[in-house]
């Protein structure tokens, strides 16, 4: 998954009142305490006055995690989230701004370190349900985030599909068969390809090993009888590759399903990390996507499984961890030539289950994708009760490929699980930092929103 970090447009008055006035959740929050020239600091004080540091009547008025608040110093010597700094915290979010999100205790034993990346990290206050959240600005998804986050979604009532081929595609989902995939993306297992086994160490562009990542996922197709395509790019001075294959539909005049995942990896956050010569496994990050697709692929690709009436389409993109390349690259084909999917499902980085969503995945999707949104969300309530999707028009979480789609109006949802993990973009993300149960959820789930959309 790509990493976005985008700073609100605040005033400088008031990003500077947040970095002085935090007091810092975990002993890692690096606050800047130099000042710059020779200004008093007292005259610095006055200049970047902000009102949320007024003081309270008394140490009783202070609040905890999650309660409203125009004042810093309301807040138990924490900080007050004001629309100021976010249209979505309606009223004042007591917080704790910039704690660590790799300390376990960094915001106490009533809150979570919630890194949503267009922030830095918070404190967000933990829940188990909705009536442990100010109602009705802030809901409950494990933290109490704001209900701007989150969408509301009607269930249409109708899948265009055998509910019977859905459940049985469901339940045929292998948890063995998928974390096999993942430990040969990831280079954990060997890949016994056309010239003998061989060790995938990274699927990074510019490493000698991303060559084999593209022969695996075309070779673990081709042997599922579909038929691999590659599309080269070009793009930042490299070559790239796209892989791509399709499931035929019984009515090949409607629009395709587009079901995608990146395959790429890097492991730019290890310090000192050498593209070309060094390890980048990314078993989260995504071989849990591509393990996904290959899953879904096997099983509606097999002799004697339902066929879909939409062609089902497999897209593996490159390049993504370098600023979404692949699918912009597609989607903007996909413009040009005036096509335009049914609708497009992107899985990334779905191995793992951050505590900051209990145990919940991301399922984002854009207003304009929302009636086939609303169909995948009901079908992963009838086929796969124990997935708790957090349904949201909230586009920055698990900011992905996805949103090449939107940028070209084009239909894409988002399963994503996020925040991420501190192994992200790192060494250390191997197959030992995969939850089986929550990675065996998203899988079905995954199964039945492509399976609904194709009317399987």
């Amino acid at each position: 998954m790509q990493i976005v970090v985008r700073f609100m447009s605040v005033s400088m008055s008031v990003f500077v009142s947040v970095v002085a006035g935090v007091a810092a959740c975990g002993p890692a929050a690096n606050v800047p305490t130099d000042t710059a020239g020779d200004v008093d600091a007292d005259e610095m004080d006055d200049a970047q006055a902000d009102p949320r540091d007024a003081e309270p009547e008394s140490d009783a008025a202070r609040r905890g995690y999650g309660e409203p608040c125009t004042a810093n110093a309301q807040c138990e010597g924490r900080f007050c989230i004001t629309p100021d700094l976010d249209p979505s915290f309606v009223d004042g979010y007591c917080s704790a701004f910039m704690c660590d999100p790799e300390f376990e205790g960094a915001c106490g034993p009533d809150a979570v370190c919630f890194d949503i990346e267009i922030y830095p990290p918070l404190c967000a206050k933990a829940c188990s349900s909705d009536a442990d959240c100010r109602a009705p600005h802030y809901v409950c998804i494990g933290t109490c985030v704001p209900a701007a986050f989150v969408a509301t979604v009607d269930r249409p009532g109708v899948l265009d599909g055998d509910e019977a081929a859905i459940r049985a595609a469901v339940e045929a989902v292998s948890a063995d068969r998928m974390m096999r995939r993942v430990r040969i993306l990831a280079g954990e297992a060997d890949w016994d390809g056309p010239d003998g086994p061989v060790r995938i160490r990274s699927r990074a562009v510019g490493h000698p090993d991303h060559a084999l990542a593209v022969a695996y996922v075309e070779a673990e197709l081709a042997a599922m009888g579909l038929a691999p395509a590659r599309l080269p790019f070009d793009a930042r001075g490299l070559p790239h590759v796209n892989v791509e294959a399709e499931i035929p539909g019984s009515e090949p005049s409607l629009p395709p399903v587009l079901l995608t995942a990146h395959f790429d990896s890097t492991a730019v956050n290890t310090p000192s990390w050498n593209v070309a010569t060094d390890p980048a496994p990314g078993a989260v990050d995504n071989g849990s996507g591509v393990a996904i697709a290959l899953e879904i692929a096997s099983i509606l690709a097999a002799a004697g499984a339902a066929s879909p009436h939409r062609t089902i389409r497999i897209v593996l993109f490159d390049g993504e961890e370098d600023g979404l390349l692949g699918s912009r690259d597609y989607a903007a084909d996909l413009a040009a030539a005036a096509e335009s999917p049914a609708c497009t499902l992107n899985v990334d980085m779905v191995g793992w289950s951050t505590p900051a969503t209990a145990g919940r995945f991301w399922y984002v999707f854009s207003e304009d994708s929302r009636p086939p949104a609303a169909i995948g969300i009901e079908a992963v309530d009838l086929f796969v009760p124990s997935a708790r999707p957090i349904a949201s028009t909230f586009t920055e979480a698990g900011h992905s490929d996805h949103a090449a789609f939107w940028a070209h109006d084009l239909c894409a949802v988002g399963m994503a699980s996020f925040p991420r993990m501190p192994s992200n973009h790192t060494v250390d993300d191997t197959s030992s930092e995969f939850h089986p149960e929550f990675f065996l959820d998203v899988a079905r789930s995954a199964v039945a929103v492509t399976a609904a959309w194709a009317g399987m």
